[in-house]
């Protein structure tokens, strides 16, 4: 009987069972959630520790000293509590609001004490926070400040301060909260656009893992200035989620500020290609990587500032000029192998330069290094001595001797003549290996070699001897070997070699790839 029961009746059933758990699964994943995942901080505060701070910091419960090992600050509103206060402080005081549901004007969010340094008075212009303990008062979101006696004196009406045309006010966030067994989840719906004009939010993008801890931070200075929800974690969300800010915008134009190397900036520029967006939002630089080169030549600079002011980097964005960058296709097709087969086709996009050869190799063998768990230790002056010492290796080993041999180039489909090189450079920007205009060293010597621009559809190919000859060519002291312009190149790889795309390496075997112009992608350029 039990037998006859478990073959008609419960194997049946927990098959279906399993059947229709597996099938949802797979639906869901296949259509995705339509909404964005936003951080629930209307409640709860977002904790951050206050050490290496040397501001002085009062609990704004217990209005006690904090000390650095045991401070901790909301890096949304600026809430400060020590740990025997946090509970009460997630009771008593409200975060800064993403969302708002009613249509009322926003009123001042005012926090008590711990002003930012050299503040003054909105109403009477003298210093505040002068004296010691908790005093005055300041919104943390127009970021006006004001002495306890002159708060009256305020409208209570609050603008949103300078940065009023970068932020998404509360209330034009449409949100639903989905509730599960764990925890409450905030999803976005929909935005709807304020009544101010020319109104162009700006969504920063970074990752918290990136650099020495710099990408925690970064994100957390931003959400002091901005609405928290505009501020992206990549290690939480990856960019197509970030880019769901501009689908939602509709046709109000946004900018994007990515805190990032190199890859991460083409990683976001894929996205953004992909998704064919319209418009197109337009990307601003905080550089975070070690060669940063898109950055330097857009005026970012070859890295942040340690004392990094939030305030006047999205000031550098609202005086930014829009420029087009050109985007190349690059296609590889591998060679096909003595059994007869072909593999498919790869398709890569490059923004800043491809190369093969020594250089490539010098730069994989930095991010196996990275990518080993043995690697305990990251700075960027410790990476660029890493950088070093495998430039040093490959001048002494030579690995890519007579790469010429093992390679074939074609410009506008006409096959270049090669001397004895180590390394070919095609490139797209002018800058190449932490800020080496490689094409426009000496050129004022020769007028009849062409200029190179960002968005003229031309590629510059240049070729390298050796490693000691980057080495010159990083302290000027001597020059590339220019192979010409061109609208389309070609590359045969008769030998395996290392090559780089954007700074991502990787070992190429024998293929043929073709570099072709795509469309141009929007960037900011720093004018200040």
């Amino acid at each position: 009987m039990w037998e006859k029961e478990f073959c008609s009746v419960i194997l049946p059933t927990i098959s279906t069972m399993l059947f229709v758990a597996f099938t949802f699964n797979v639906i869901r994943y296949l259509v995705g959630d339509q909404h964005i995942h936003i951080r629930d901080s209307t409640k709860k505060h977002s904790w951050k520790s206050i050490r290496g701070v040397s501001k002085v910091f009062y609990c704004t419960i217990c209005e006690v000293l904090l000390l650095n090992m045991e401070g901790l600050i909301c890096d949304s509103c600026g809430v400060c509590a020590d740990h025997n206060c946090i509970k009460l402080a997630n009771k008593k005081l409200k975060c800064k609001a993403i969302t708002s549901s009613n249509d009322q004007p926003m009123k001042h969010h005012w926090v008590k004490g711990n002003l930012p340094l050299v503040a003054h008075c909105d109403v009477c212009k003298e210093e505040c926070d002068i004296e010691p303990g908790l005093k005055d008062f300041w919104c943390c979101w127009c970021q006006r400040c004001v002495h306890e006696t002159c708060k009256e004196s305020i409208d209570e009406i609050c603008d949103f301060g300078k940065f009023k045309l970068m932020i998404i006010p509360p209330g034009s966030l449409e949100v639903i909260n989905r509730r599960s067994t764990m925890r409450r989840q905030m999803r976005l719906r929909s935005i709807i656009p304020p009544t101010w004009a020319n109104w162009n939010p700006l969504i920063v993008v970074a990752n918290r893992k990136s650099g020495n801890n710099d990408g925690q931070e970064i994100l957390s200075l931003f959400r002091r200035l901005l609405n928290p929800a505009q501020v992206v974690d990549l290690a939480e969300r990856d960019p197509v989620a970030a880019l769901e800010w501009c689908c939602l915008l509709g046709n109000t134009p946004c900018n994007i500020l990515v805190a990032g190397g190199d890859g991460t900036v083409a990683w976001l520029l894929n996205s953004i290609h992909k998704l064919r967006l319209e418009p197109i939002p337009s990307v601003g630089i905080l550089p975070l990587g070690t060669g940063n080169d898109l950055s330097r030549v857009l005026g970012w600079g070859k890295e942040h500032e340690s004392d990094l002011d939030p305030g006047e980097i999205l000031q550098r964005i609202q005086m930014a000029s829009k420029v087009n960058l050109d985007r190349w296709n690059v296609t590889i097709k591998p060679s096909g192998s003595s059994l007869g087969f072909i593999g498919s086709q790869q398709h890569l996009f490059m923004y800043n330069y491809l190369s093969i050869g020594v250089d490539a190799q010098v730069t994989l063998n930095f991010h196996r290094t990275r990518e080993s768990r043995f690697y305990l230790f990251s700075h960027r002056i410790f990476n660029k001595l890493l950088y070093l010492c495998f430039g040093t290796q490959q001048a002494v080993e030579r690995e890519y001797k007579d790469l010429d041999k093992r390679i074939e180039v074609y410009m506008e489909g006409k096959r270049v003549e090669l001397p004895s090189v180590e390394s070919i450079v095609v490139l797209n920007i002018p800058s190449w290996g932490a800020g080496v205009d490689l094409w426009g060293m000496g050129l004022e010597d020769d007028s009849d070699i062409g200029k190179q621009r960002i968005d003229d559809g031309k590629l510059e190919v240049v070729a390298l001897f050796s490693s000691f000859h980057i080495a010159q060519l990083q302290v000027g002291l001597s020059q590339p070997h220019r192979l010409g312009q061109a609208n389309n190149v070609k590359i045969r790889l008769v030998e395996s070699c290392a090559m780089q795309v954007d700074g991502e390496p990787w070992l190429q075997h024998p293929c043929e790839f073709n570099i072709t112009h795509c469309n141009q992608a929007s960037m900011l350029m720093n004018s200040i």
